[in-house]
């Protein structure tokens, strides 16, 4: 297991283009949650005009496809514990 800060841990996320990872963070309610996503899934869109807010540059939230429960959902990245991609898998520290 690799150890990266969360800086690079956004980076690593943003930098899959489309490829399918997993990830490891508490929800709000505090508790844990698994996920299979990906970025870039533009095909389960209601609308085209309006953003969601984790679009926004000031939070801490990514908006990525699950894979299991075929829609989208927010990962809070202040959260992040783990993420899986490439064979490899990185804790956040």
């Amino acid at each position: 297991m690799i150890k990266v800060n969360r800086t690079k841990a956004i980076e690593l996320i943003k930098d899959t283009n489309g490829r399918i990872f997993s990830v490891g963070f508490y929800k709000k309610d505090r508790s844990f949650r698994a996920m299979v996503a990906r970025l870039g899934v533009y095909s389960k869109r209601k609308t085209t005009n309006r953003k969601s807010f984790a679009h926004k540059l000031d939070n801490s939230y990514v908006l990525v496809f699950d894979m299991q429960k075929r829609e989208y959902r927010m990962v809070n990245l202040e959260t992040l514990k783990y993420i899986k991609m490439n064979g490899r898998e990185y804790a956040i520290s």
